[in-house]
């Protein structure tokens, strides 16, 4: 008896153990695709799935991609009542956020992301981060505990024969667009650039004199022509509202002794700062994620102008006033 005894322990160890795994992936964020063979000018629509046993009201993903081979177009979710949020975009990454007013159970697809093949070139699609979001006690979008992202990498084979183009209607729901940057910058010939920085020295050197000489009188127009800044929130915790900054520099985070309290899970507790010199006002990044229009903002200052588009964190979203 004694080895059928441990025989059927072991059986039970083992299905507990299974058990137990299969509850740590019951909340699951995977990519999946159709094919990875295509041609230039072609769709590709790649998948993004959930499975979860607690209702949500909202996800994120941000997917990473070559922007020589692929350009991004837009992302649909057929989730009931889930509506895109649209968000500065980065070359080379998709974010994407969407959101509901009430919790929905997801088992299946969250959302369709598609782009456009540019060119011949092997490549991968890599969903670089993912949650699913739901409410907490005190009433803010937090991400849901134990989740796990199961299949990250897509790769993809792209033919430079030109395909036939396809229609991006594949599934129904809200559509959320995912343009990417205009291009950061134009290439001009080698002699362009080289009398361009000619013509640039010679301007520099005449006006030198004259520069120095209203450096003073230009500094106080300058002093008097700054008004107080604002902060208006656009999405976030304190959506909806104004800060006007009349104390600088002003520290902005999720620790209730900042200037800007935004209780918000991905701000860092002293997670920015915006300043001013006899130049302009400027945003410091203190180490989170900061972008200022789209562009990340690392570990250092950049200006800033009126109507400049501020997110800290995934989704705290503000416009900068003067």
């Amino acid at each position: 008896m004694k080895p059928i005894t441990s025989f059927i322990v072991a059986i039970v160890f083992a299905l507990a153990i299974a058990m137990n795994v299969s509850a740590q992936a019951a909340e699951s964020i995977w990519l999946t695709i159709n094919t990875s063979a295509y041609k230039t000018g072609e769709t590709v629509a790649v998948t993004l799935n959930a499975t979860s046993a607690t209702p949500i009201q909202g996800f994120t993903f941000q997917i990473r991609y070559d922007p020589d081979c692929l350009k991004p177009i837009n992302a649909v979710s057929p989730v009931p009542g889930m509506n895109g949020l649209p968000l500065p975009q980065l070359s080379g990454q998709v974010d994407g956020s969407y959101a509901s007013t009430t919790p929905q159970t997801v088992n299946g697809i969250l959302a369709e992301i598609r782009f456009v093949t540019l060119g011949g070139c092997q490549t991968n699609l890599t969903l670089e981060s993912a949650a699913l979001a739901i409410r907490n006690a005190e009433g803010f979008a937090a991400p849901l505990a134990g989740m796990t992202i199961d299949n990250r990498n897509i790769p993809l084979n792209i033919d430079k024969e030109v395909g036939v183009s396809q229609s991006t209607q594949s599934i129904s729901g809200s559509i959320l667009p995912l343009d990417p940057p205009p291009p950061t910058g134009i290439k001009f010939p080698g002699w362009i650039i080289g009398l361009l920085v000619i013509l640039l020295v010679g301007a520099i050197t005449f006006g030198a004199l004259r520069l120095f000489r209203r450096r003073t009188a230009k500094t106080e127009k300058v002093s008097a022509s700054l008004q107080t800044p604002t902060l208006q929130v656009k999405h976030g915790p304190q959506a909806g509202k104004s800060f006007a900054l009349n104390k600088l520099p002003c520290l902005i985070g999720r620790d209730p002794l900042s200037d800007i309290c935004i209780n918000d899970p991905h701000v860092n507790g002293q997670h920015a700062k915006i300043f001013n010199t006899t130049t302009g006002y400027y945003l410091m990044d203190l180490g989170g994620e900061t972008f200022i229009n789209g562009q990340a903002v690392r570990k250092s200052s950049a200006a800033l102008k009126p109507g400049d588009v501020v997110r800290l964190g995934k989704s705290a979203l503000f416009v900068f006033g003067t």
